[in-house]
């Protein structure tokens, strides 16, 4: 035993670009009549044209923010949103989230892809927006509803929190109704 203690695996990976990272659902989703884990992964042809890759989190106070803002104010972007269906539950559980699922039993199929408008979103009342919005994976249909025990948890630590943190912001907690009300068309920027 003894020697030097290694760091885990994500504490070793540079950081990068938020454009350039790929982001998977921990735990299990029903996809229509399947389960599946989701992954947002980067488009390939987008992601070689991002200029600010690497992230020095020393060099300011907020590096994530400007790096995103002036990326979209450059381009459009987009990423592909894939699926990993279970195609077994022995070696793909629901309920253990520390399996990771084996790609070569069931390869991530794309199904969609998000786009991002070449934008400015550099504003404050940009900022104020989104820092009024609550995520969770439980605003879905039921067709696509959270499953496993520790996504139930989620469900109601996500809800306390987002009450907590709207009553300590004095912010109305609401939903919106459509997406020009969390990000206005007006920011969009006209192509060169």
């Amino acid at each position: 035993m003894g020697g030097v203690p290694r760091l885990p695996l994500v504490a070793r990976r540079p950081l990068v670009n938020v454009l350039l990272s790929a982001y998977t659902t921990m735990g299990a989703v029903r996809h229509g009549d399947y389960i599946a884990k989701v992954r947002i992964a980067p488009d390939p042809g987008c992601a070689a044209a991002v200029v600010g890759r690497r992230m020095d989190v020393t060099s300011a106070d907020e590096v994530f923010r400007p790096a995103l803002v002036s990326e979209l104010r450059e381009r459009p972007y987009a990423f592909d949103i894939q699926v990993q269906l279970c195609a077994d539950l022995e070696r793909m559980p629901v309920e253990d989230l520390t399996v990771e699922w084996p790609e070569h039993l069931s390869p991530y199929v794309t199904v969609a892809r998000l786009r991002f408008p070449q934008q400015d979103i550099s504003g404050e009342d940009n900022l104020r927006r989104m820092d009024a919005l609550s995520f969770t994976p439980w605003r879905v249909p039921d067709a696509h509803r959270p499953l496993g025990s520790i996504m139930r948890a989620r469900k109601e630590v996500y809800r306390h929190s987002s009450l907590l943190r709207h009553r300590l912001n004095q912010q109305e907690r609401r939903e919106p109704r459509s997406a020009d009300e969390v990000l206005p068309l007006k920011t969009a920027v006209p192509h060169h």
